[in-house]
């Protein structure tokens, strides 16, 4: 129910049980929607003595790319655990993804929960923990995560990114707070990686009066580096009162000052306007947010052959703004960021790393009463940790990673968090085993301190937790086949739970609730000649309320992603995706008691086109099989919707 809360606060500040809706009929045929695509893929293998693809073409298979995601450093992500994913800018380019949210749909152990059509209010639940229990970042910098600790996943553009990195399970040694469910790391793209200077223009048009335009620049001299992307995008959607619009820019700008000396400069702003249509049991037809998220990041670089220093500054603001009934409410957050971080190599075979972080977050909302005369709400918030590592290879199979943190709050007294990590390769089989052992926490956000009635004996503590991960990956057929299998657990103490009285409209928070999610995650890619690319992932998962013995809402017991990729010629590809959720629970928007959700399993088809070496035409279809299904109770998704484009390069 926290989460209910978390997610929809400001959507309905009266009748806030408008976001839990009404129930759909489940879908019967979803098993036969889900074998259309095993059959696109089987004919997909069709035509593969085609003429060969360019060696440019096939970098994905050539070349590992490095994650800092993992420990904070650059490792090869054949050395990063199955906890692991790396989704580069091609990947995301080829899939036509248009938000991060796109990108992480795809991945392992993650459900992504979006309450409606584009632009809803979205949801993350890693490996069945909390939706407040994933931070994000981009580039180290923690991004603002707003009132009620959402981070406005549905704006996040994947414009001006190199990678987008996620690491399942416990992070809050490297990362600190929220860290229980995992980290999500957005990594921009530096105008270092490119020679010389190129720029993209791109529009789409497409169903629902969907209307996409982006630029992205690049430009680089032997000092100065330069990136920006800009995008604008809007769409009415199909019910009343749902247009979504939004526009964004993330630039970025690297100097050197010697060669080892470097300051940089990172921005993102994004402000997206979002009718609230409701849900399907009680719509509404005049209300509307507007969401603001800005962040300004000047930092300092000092790179040599042992030591690497980064120290950053990051000012934040999310502002979100909502009518309901005629009254007009302001919430804002101003977050303030002071970050260093020193790496320094001891030997060849030992990094230790140290870093220590200062934030300050000020929070308001005009108005937290729901009846009545308005009751502002105003105050600040501090915290300052300080973390160690080390990486330490004892032997050219075995591998150690270990840390601490301690973090000190204001409000909640000091937290003191610890991992170890111990992989050991058996290169003979081409096999690498992993295993992971850690602590994490994610402290009251700033919802929970504010809707708190303050009942005498209920202070607010962090939630914790102990997570448990081992498995294994393994790469066969000359590599060409990569698969892995890992178990994970997690138990989760102190977590927060909320009364409400309709009578007064009086919110109550509380540390009370014990959780447990465990499960498997299994992923394998496959290529299956150099045209054809096969992937599939898949998640079983169970999380319960061990206070109660009951299932935790909106976590799908079952998740499946597949997908294929075939080039017909170099210039000619298209691609199938698919993830289905099955076996899922909800809550009832009249009577709040679990229930039965449907299943849904949802295909998108894509394709791209490149004329020459300027000119690029590219078509999509989402929801491809027109599923019915609503993805949170009462708010139903987009039937079959299609769109084209064109990218000019130059």
């Amino acid at each position: 129910m926290r989460m209910i809360l978390n997610n929809h606060l400001y959507l309905s500040r009266c009748f806030f049980w408008q976001y839990l809706g009404e129930v759909m009929n489940k879908q019967t045929n979803t098993l036969r929607r889900a074998s259309v695509l095993g059959l696109a893929l089987t004919c997909a293998t069709a035509g593969l003595r085609a003429e060969e693809i360019a060696a440019d073409a096939t970098t994905s298979q050539d070349l590992v790319p490095y994650v800092v995601v993992a420990t904070r450093t650059p490792i090869s992500l054949d050395q990063a655990s199955p906890s692991v994913s790396y989704i580069s800018e091609a990947e995301m380019q080829q899939n036509q993804d248009r938000s991060v949210v796109d990108a992480l749909m795809r991945q392992p152990g993650l459900a992504v929960i979006a309450s409606g059509a584009a632009g809803a209010q979205t949801s993350l639940f890693t490996r069945g923990t909390e939706s407040n229990h994933t931070a994000f970042f981009l580039d180290g910098r923690r991004l603002n995560p707003g009132f009620a600790n959402q981070y406005d996943l549905e704006t996040l553009s994947i414009g001006n990114l190199s990678s987008v990195q996620v690491l399942r399970g416990a992070s809050s040694v490297n990362y600190g707070s929220s860290g229980i469910g995992g980290v999500v790391d957005l990594r921009s793209r530096s105008g270092f990686d490119a020679e010389g200077s190129s720029t993209s223009i791109e529009t789409e048009i497409g169903s629902n009066n969907y209307r996409r335009g982006a630029v992205d620049v690049t430009a680089s001299t032997d000092r100065l580096g330069v990136s920006l992307s800009g995008t604008i995008q809007s769409m009415d959607n199909e019910r009343a009162n749902d247009a979504y619009e939004t526009k964004g820019v993330t630039p970025r700008f690297d100097f050197k000052l010697t060669d080892t000396l470097s300051v940089e400069l990172l921005g993102q702003y994004i402000k997206s306007d979002k009718e609230l249509a409701g849900t399907t049991a009680a719509p509404t037809l005049d209300k509307e947010q507007q969401t603001t998220n800005w962040l300004v990041s000047p930092g300092l670089r000092y790179a040599k052959d042992e030591l690497t220093v980064h120290l950053f500054y990051a000012r934040s603001e999310s502002k979100l703004k909502v009518a309901t009934f005629g009254i007009e409410d302001i919430v804002e957050v101003e977050s303030d960021e002071v970050s260093l971080q020193v790496d320094y190599s001891v030997t060849d075979d030992l990094l230790l790393t140290f870093g220590s972080v200062y934030r300050n977050d000020e929070a308001s909302d005009s108005n937290i009463a729901f009846f009545g005369p308005a009751v502002p709400y105003e105050e600040g918030f501090e915290q300052t940790g300080v973390f160690g590592q080390a990486v330490w290879r004892l032997t050219d199979s075995i591998e150690l990673r270990g840390g601490l943190r301690n973090d000190t709050y204001t409000d909640f007294g000091n937290q003191t968090t610890g991992n170890l990590e111990a992989i050991y390769l058996l290169s003979e089989l081409n096999l690498t085993l992993f295993a992971k052992a850690a602590t994490s926490y994610a402290p009251p956000g700033v919802a929970d301190i504010a809707f708190d009635a303050e009942v005498a004996g209920t202070p607010l503590q962090p939630e914790e937790s102990e997570s448990y991960e081992v498995g294994f990956r393994h790469e066969a057929l000359e590599g060409d086949l990569r698969w892995s299998v890992l178990y994970f657990r997690n138990n989760i103490d102190e977590m927060l739970d909320f009364s409400f009285n309709p009578m007064t409209f009086v919110f109550d928070t509380f540390n009370v609730k014990q959780a447990t999610t465990e499960g498997v995650e299994f992923a394998a890619t496959y290529a299956l000649c150099e045209k054809l690319d096969l992937a599939a992932a898949y998640t079983y998962l169970t999380a319960t309320d061990d206070d109660t013995d009951t299932r935790l809402a909106r976590r799908p017991r079952h998740t499946v992603q597949l997908s294929a990729s075939y080039s017909f010629t170099e210039a000619l590809s298209a691609g199938i995706l698919g993830v289905g959720h099955f076996d899922r629970e909800d809550i009832d928007p009249v009577t709040f008691d679990p229930i039965d959700h449907e299943d849904f399993f949802v295909v998108r088809l894509v394709a791209d086109w490149e004329i020459d070496a300027h000119w690029t035409v590219f078509a999509r279809v989402e929801n491809l099989l027109d599923e019915s299904y609503a993805p949170a109770a009462g708010f139903p998704a987009l039937g079959r919707t299609g769109y084209i484009g064109a990218r000019f390069a130059f």
